[in-house]
């Protein structure tokens, strides 16, 4: 009998053994100075370690099948296809890092084609990371941009059928990817085409196709597979609740509206992920918003950068001190709020490349000539990356802007930034004389109500 019991046990431990599945990645980035990657997906995320010569191997233990994120910088990121039981390697220069992606081992098939499907489309469009040739995409007349984006629908299919690829689960979902992607496309043509014309108000014609407000969006294994269908998504989600009209419904009410007719939780925990920039001073009810995105969210990173921002907006009531800075001045040395104390001071937090930020110029302007002489500072800091530096004195010398212009040490990562909970650009703030908050969220230029404010100080 022991013996039998013993034989059972064993066959057992076997067979769990055989069960188990193990993924990995390896390979060599040439040329690169990091010292490690990130692989982000689905609520994952999983640093790998690079040796000196970029050489990497690491183990991954996958929540999912499907597409996820390989990011060596902010400006080198590509997408790779995953599954459990892999055993994908790449090779690659940093130099040229999508370009010069090839892949051996399991998963190379799907993956090179990727590769292909990108160079594809920079055959038509250019570099997709160039916002330029993004435009070259949407800034085309309507019946041109819908020819165009039919025939990259058909050069990507015949690419996928002259693949390799034996994987019909990949080859049924990458269909799929392709079909939502040109219909991505044609969501994004009227915000983008309106930009290319200069005209904020573009609407597209009656029989141009687009995604409704009802379209699907509960297909979990379609949005484990494709990063269209969650920009997609994304999309309309932010539609709803910013588009929407409702007289009687603040944008995160419609969106917390839409989110509790998803079934998914993964999809829900990534589309709360839209809501968090109403969690701000303005809102009403910010110790309800912060529960609704906690509750709905399986994300721990998101959980605890939710937090974090909670707690911080919780301090930054009126008459509590301000949070400090000491940045470059365009005209030379370092201007610190320490330095601007027994004078009011009204702060733009902007970048170069926001349009509302360029939006607000000409009404700042007319404050701040309104206001000049009095006992009030207008302060402009920038949040630019370091590389635009350049491009942030060369806006400030074309637009003319005036006040104290400053350059913010680490962009969003600044600790001014950080300290007030800036998620959102344009941010106006103002303080007192002696370096208290007035209004952490202050009315913009434009808005009539920063004269009442101001009237209010006895300015």
């Amino acid at each position: 009998m022991r013996k039998i019991l013993f034989l059972l046990l064993f066959i057992c431990f076997l067979s769990c053994q055989e069960k188990e599945i193990i993924t990995t990645i390896s390979g060599t980035i040439k040329d690169t100075e990091a010292k490690e990657m990130e692989l982000e997906g689905i609520n994952f995320s999983k640093k790998i370690l690079l040796q000196a010569n970029g050489a990497f191997s690491d183990t991954l233990d996958l929540p999912y099948d499907g597409m996820y994120y390989l990011i060596l910088t902010d400006e080198k990121s590509f997408y790779v296809y995953l599954e459990k039981g892999f055993q994908l390697q790449l090779e690659t220069n940093a130099d040229d890092f999508i370009n010069s992606l090839k892949y051996s081992g399991s998963g190379k098939d799907e993956n090179n084609y990727l590769v292909q499907k990108n160079k594809l489309i920079e055959s038509k469009y250019g570099d997709q990371s160039n916002f330029e040739n993004v435009m070259k995409i949407f800034s085309v007349e309507e019946n041109v941009f819908l020819e165009n984006i039919e025939s990259l629908k058909k050069s990507m299919l015949e690419k996928l059928a002259s693949s390799n690829i034996k994987n019909e689960v990949f080859l049924n979902n990458e269909k799929k990817e392709i079909e939502i992607l040109a219909l991505k496309y044609q969501e994004q043509y009227a915000p983008y085409h309106g930009y290319s014309i200069n005209n904020r108000e573009y609407k597209t014609g009656e029989t141009f196709p687009k995604a409704g407000d009802d379209y699907d969006m509960n297909d979990e294994e379609t949005f484990k597979h494709s990063y269209s269908y969650r920009t997609l998504i994304g999309g309309i989600f932010q539609r709803i609740m910013y588009e929407t009209p409702s007289e009687d419904k603040t944008p995160f009410d419609k969106g917390l509206g839409k989110l509790n007719t998803i079934k998914s939780e993964m999809i829900r925990s990534e589309l709360v992920k839209n809501m968090m920039y109403e969690m701000n001073l303005s809102a009403k009810n910010i110790d309800l918003i912060y529960k609704e995105l906690m509750k709905h969210s399986i994300d721990s990173v998101f959980k605890k950068e939710t937090t974090l921002k909670y707690e911080t907006l919780k301090k930054l009531v009126k008459g509590s001190p301000s949070p400090t800075f000491d940045y470059e001045n365009i005209n030379g040395g370092k201007t610190s709020l320490e330095s601007l104390k027994g004078k009011f001071v009204y702060i733009d937090v902007w970048a170069t490349w926001c349009g509302p930020c360029i939006g607000e110029i000409p009404a700042l302007k007319e404050v701040e000539k309104e206001y000049h002489g009095k006992n009030i500072e207008f302060v402009s800091i920038s949040i630019d990356d370091k590389k635009d530096h350049e491009k942030w004195k060369k806006m400030v010398a074309d637009k003319e802007l005036k006040g104290i212009q400053l350059f913010a040490d680490n962009d969003w990562k600044s600790d001014f930034v950080k300290k007030y909970a800036i998620d959102g650009i344009p941010r106006f703030i103002l303080i007192d004389t002696e370096g208290k908050i007035v209004n952490a969220d202050a009315p913009r230029p434009s808005d009539t109500k920063l004269k009442e404010v101001l009237t209010e100080l006895g300015l």
